[in-house]
């Protein structure tokens, strides 16, 4: 078997957008067009958009027609939206990536063939997410459609994550071709190409990071899921604080401070501040937006009591509570959940 090679793609941003769809991904395009008019999936495609978001969706597009085709070619259906995104909702139920990774390892056994198999396998220090799509014979048309789908999980798990998953290198498979270069800036990190699997290979350590989302943000991450391909960015710190401070809540936990923050996402702490002032923001102003938004919900639930809620905020008692509350909205907590709970009820 041939070595693998290294390869890196060159940056791009979002201000070229017009012309890298013209330029950068025309080879691409090219490529992408040849292959579905050698297996008869061109008839009634459009033209791809000059804008980046357009050319994504195209790019989607296209994508699944090729999926289909394998899978046709393989005797089995491909994997539908709706079981996606049923895996997808499964996973956000997770504690960390490790479990996350273990979710959608069975999800995809039990929908075998039609997910092909993934798996985490673990070798010292290092963690490795693999996929095997379980095609009958290797094409290009094959590690197109398997590159997108190993970069649609580390769309997944970055954002259940709410951060950037730092990748040691990736693995995509047999294809070496020069077109598909516009693919190995989507990872971040060294692609090694000219092997036979595919793999995202990080730091074992990653594994225990929490999951940071809750059921309320997924519509909006599913709605584009995985369409924002060549359009991907990392969080911003300000989100990715803003997420932990949420989860640490939602999940009963002391608010982390700021020098754990900063460890926890691998920062010397003058970074840390330095960067969230480069975004516009403070560790207290995102604190305090993590605790207002806890309060509301929590009492926007009629059982709850007011003490209790206090407590689960790390409070002392409900009068401080209180005091903090009226000064966020000008009102007691009572007051406010009367004015909630009575809208809600004047709906119906």
């Amino acid at each position: 078997m041939n070595q693998p090679t290294r390869q890196r793609a060159p940056g791009l941003s979002e201000q070229d957008a017009p012309a890298a769809t013209s330029a950068t991904y025309a080879p691409l395009v090219a490529l992408l067009l040849t292959e579905l008019e050698s297996c008869g999936q061109a008839d009634g495609l459009r033209q791809p958009p000059l804008t980046l978001a357009g050319f994504t969706r195209w790019y989607l597009e296209v994508v699944q027609r090729l999926e289909a085709h394998l899978a046709g070619g393989d005797n089995h259906a491909p994997m539908a939206r709706q079981e996606v995104e049923l895996m997808c909702r499964c996973a956000l139920s997770a504690a960390d990536l490790r479990e996350v990774i273990l979710i959608c390892e069975r999800f995809a056994r039990m929908l075998h063939p039609r997910a092909g198999l993934v798996r985490l396998e673990i070798t010292g220090a290092r963690a490795s997410f693999r996929l095997d799509s379980l095609r009958g014979q290797p094409s290009t048309a094959g590690s197109l459609v398997d590159i997108t789908g190993l970069f649609a999980f580390l769309q997944l798990f970055q954002w259940l994550l709410g951060r950037e998953l730092p990748l040691q290198q990736v693995r995509i498979g047999p294809i070496r071709r020069q077109d598909v270069l516009p693919f190995l800036r989507l990872f971040r990190a060294p692609v090694l190409a000219g092997g036979d699997d595919y793999a995202l290979d990080f730091d074992a350590a990653a594994l225990a990071l929490p999951v940071v989302r809750s059921p309320g943000e997924f519509s909006a991450f599913f709605h584009s899921f995985p369409c924002a391909v060549f359009g991907a960015r990392a969080h911003s710190l300000p989100d990715q604080v803003g997420a932990l401070l949420a989860a640490a809540l939602r999940h009963g936990t002391p608010l982390p401070g700021q020098a754990q923050l900063a460890r926890d996402l691998g920062l010397p702490l003058s970074t840390f501040r330095r960067r969230l002032r480069q975004g516009g923001c403070s560790y207290r102003v995102l604190r305090e937006a993590a605790l207002r938004n806890a309060a509301c919900e929590a009492l926007s639930e009629p059982g709850r009591r007011i003490g209790d809620i206090a407590a689960s905020l790390g409070f002392a008692d409900s009068g401080t509570f209180r005091r903090a509350f009226v000064q966020w909205f000008g009102m007691a907590p009572g007051r406010w959940r009367e004015r909630v709970l009575g809208a809600g009820e004047n709906k119906h």
